[in-house]
């Protein structure tokens, strides 16, 4: 009956991915239990594998097709997990593994960053008129967007609720013309290592210090891709976000927070 009830667990698991329990997209922490420190470890390595790692693949994807960085978090899973161990009632005891995911975890998972285009006007810092198109930028000079917005922001956030968004390590948000608005592209790498990519959150984030007490609000209108994990925005909101030196500045920090669920 045991190993029955394992293995429908594990073929859950695979089938579904980690579930809202296992799975806390506030803290990116994961969490097993089993009655046996083995079971629990494995059902750990299981979740991990069925995250989902972007709108095309889940984590065992990537780890596939980058066999280097599987064998190195098999080391790190084994490594920086943390061990709780309850004492049930009927005597028997429950081993519960939590493993963070951010700093060393999500520095091995880290996809391919490439160029970015915002979706206001560039403006040259010198002169203040909008940059020709197609013109080179020469080296050393730093466009500066458009200043649609005024107000600093604290940090930004994306209601979702109401859509069936599924959480992802990797999200992406578009803009009605499906150009990228926010990405990994857009945000510094220590930043993602250190708080992940966005901030899942099922509660209003007001005074959450990661997004402060004047974040920019925006509404969601479609949730896009196949896997449900990539988020549409009006184009007005998609220049406020992109529509001033701040706001930028918060996207490279990951100061944004995505409000999900019904």
């Amino acid at each position: 009956m045991v190993k029955l009830t394992v293995f429908f667990v594990l073929f859950c698991l695979l089938a579904t991915g980690p579930s809202p329990d296992e799975m806390d997209w506030e803290a990116y922490t994961l969490k097993a239990s089993a009655n046996d420190q083995i079971t629990a470890f494995d059902l750990l390595k299981k979740e991990f594998n069925a995250l989902q790692y972007d709108r095309d693949m889940l984590v065992s994807d990537f780890l596939q097709t980058n066999t280097q960085i599987s064998s190195q978090l098999t080391s790190l899973l084994l490594n920086h997990r943390i061990l709780k161990q309850n004492y049930l009632t009927d005597g028997s005891i429950e081993y519960v593994y939590h493993l963070t995911l951010t700093n060393k975890i999500l520095a091995h998972l880290l996809p391919k960053a490439s160029s970015v285009k915002l979706v206001v006007p560039m403006l040259c810092p010198c002169c203040g008129q909008e940059w020709p198109g197609g013109k080179a930028v020469p080296q050393g000079l730093e466009l500066a967007p458009k200043q649609i917005e005024s107000i600093m922001y604290t940090g930004i956030v994306i209601d979702c609720r109401g859509f069936n968004l599924k959480p992802c390590l990797f999200p992406k948000i578009y803009n009605e013309m499906l150009e990228e608005v926010y990405s990994t592209s857009f945000a510094d790498q220590n930043s993602i290592i250190d708080r992940g990519l966005v901030l899942y959150t099922p509660r209003d984030p007001f005074n959450n210090p990661r997004i402060g007490q004047n974040p920019l609000l925006i509404q969601a209108i479609d949730i896009i891709g196949e896997a449900r994990t990539d988020i549409k925005i009006s184009g007005p909101d998609a220049r406020r976000i992109h529509g001033s030196k701040n706001n930028i500045e918060l996207l490279k920090e990951c100061r944004l927070a995505i409000i999900f669920g019904f």
